[in-house]
Protein backbone atom coordinates (compact mmCIF):
# COMPACT_ATOMS: atom_id res chain seq x y z
CA UNK A 1 0.00 0.00 0.00
CA UNK A 2 1.41 3.68 -0.38
CA UNK A 3 2.30 5.73 2.13
CA UNK A 4 -0.45 7.91 3.36
CA UNK A 5 1.06 11.17 2.09
CA UNK A 6 0.55 10.02 -1.34
CA UNK A 7 -2.67 8.83 -1.12
CA UNK A 8 -3.66 12.16 0.66
CA UNK A 9 -1.65 14.13 -2.29
CA UNK A 10 -3.60 12.24 -4.74
CA UNK A 11 -6.81 12.43 -3.21
CA UNK A 12 -6.29 16.11 -3.14
CA UNK A 13 -4.92 16.77 -6.70
CA UNK A 14 -6.18 14.05 -9.09
CA UNK A 15 -9.08 12.49 -8.17
CA UNK A 16 -11.11 15.76 -7.28
CA UNK A 17 -10.89 16.20 -11.34
CA UNK A 18 -10.67 13.68 -13.38
CA UNK A 19 -10.50 15.68 -16.88
CA UNK A 20 -6.99 16.10 -15.99
CA UNK A 21 -6.12 12.49 -16.68
CA UNK A 22 -8.74 10.02 -17.99
CA UNK A 23 -8.26 9.63 -21.54
CA UNK A 24 -12.04 9.85 -21.84
CA UNK A 25 -11.69 13.22 -21.53
CA UNK A 26 -8.80 13.77 -24.50
CA UNK A 27 -11.16 14.27 -27.57
CA UNK A 28 -10.25 16.68 -30.39
CA UNK A 29 -6.05 17.58 -29.21
CA UNK A 30 -3.39 18.06 -31.24
CA UNK A 31 -0.33 15.19 -31.12
CA UNK A 32 1.56 17.97 -28.33
CA UNK A 33 -1.66 18.06 -26.03
CA UNK A 34 -2.64 13.94 -26.47
CA UNK A 35 0.92 13.08 -25.78
CA UNK A 36 1.52 11.46 -22.64
CA UNK A 37 5.24 10.64 -22.73
CA UNK A 38 8.12 12.66 -23.55
CA UNK A 39 8.77 11.57 -27.70
CA UNK A 40 8.60 14.34 -28.88
CA UNK A 41 11.19 15.93 -27.15
CA UNK A 42 12.67 12.45 -27.81
CA UNK A 43 12.54 12.56 -31.66
CA UNK A 44 13.75 16.54 -31.44
CA UNK A 45 16.93 14.98 -30.01
CA UNK A 46 17.20 12.07 -32.77
CA UNK A 47 16.77 14.67 -35.50
CA UNK A 48 19.53 16.83 -33.96
CA UNK A 49 21.74 14.52 -33.13
CA UNK A 50 20.87 12.56 -37.06
CA UNK A 51 20.81 14.97 -39.08
CA UNK A 52 22.37 18.24 -37.79
CA UNK A 53 25.03 16.74 -35.57
CA UNK A 54 25.92 13.15 -38.21
CA UNK A 55 25.78 11.87 -34.95
CA UNK A 56 28.59 12.84 -33.74
CA UNK A 57 29.27 13.72 -29.87
CA UNK A 58 28.85 17.42 -29.61
CA UNK A 59 31.02 18.16 -25.89
CA UNK A 60 31.40 22.42 -27.00
CA UNK A 61 28.17 24.47 -26.11
CA UNK A 62 29.86 26.79 -28.90
CA UNK A 63 29.49 24.46 -31.47
CA UNK A 64 25.52 23.13 -30.61
CA UNK A 65 24.83 27.44 -30.65
CA UNK A 66 25.96 27.24 -34.08
CA UNK A 67 24.24 24.18 -35.35
CA UNK A 68 20.96 25.08 -33.59
CA UNK A 69 21.19 29.22 -35.05
CA UNK A 70 23.32 28.46 -38.66
CA UNK A 71 21.85 25.28 -39.72
CA UNK A 72 18.24 24.26 -37.37
CA UNK A 73 16.66 27.48 -37.61
CA UNK A 74 16.97 27.99 -40.75
CA UNK A 75 16.08 24.55 -41.87
CA UNK A 76 12.74 24.68 -39.66
CA UNK A 77 12.27 28.09 -41.45
CA UNK A 78 12.26 26.71 -44.86
CA UNK A 79 10.58 23.38 -44.02
CA UNK A 80 7.83 25.98 -42.78
CA UNK A 81 7.79 28.27 -45.86
CA UNK A 82 7.30 25.18 -48.09
CA UNK A 83 4.41 23.95 -46.13
CA UNK A 84 3.12 27.36 -46.49
CA UNK A 85 3.35 26.96 -50.45
CA UNK A 86 1.85 23.63 -50.66
CA UNK A 87 5.46 21.84 -51.47
CA UNK A 88 5.52 19.77 -48.16
CA UNK A 89 2.28 18.33 -46.13
CA UNK A 90 0.73 19.88 -43.12
CA UNK A 91 2.06 20.22 -39.51
CA UNK A 92 1.48 17.06 -37.40
CA UNK A 93 0.04 19.29 -34.73
CA UNK A 94 -2.53 19.96 -37.62
CA UNK A 95 -3.11 16.78 -38.61
CA UNK A 96 -6.53 14.94 -37.77
CA UNK A 97 -6.37 11.44 -36.12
Amino acid sequence: MAPQSVIEYLETHWLKDIRLWSAVFRKDRTVFQTSNTNMLVEAWHHLLKTKFMESKRNRRLDQLIYILTEEAIPYFIARHRRQEFGFNGPELELQKR
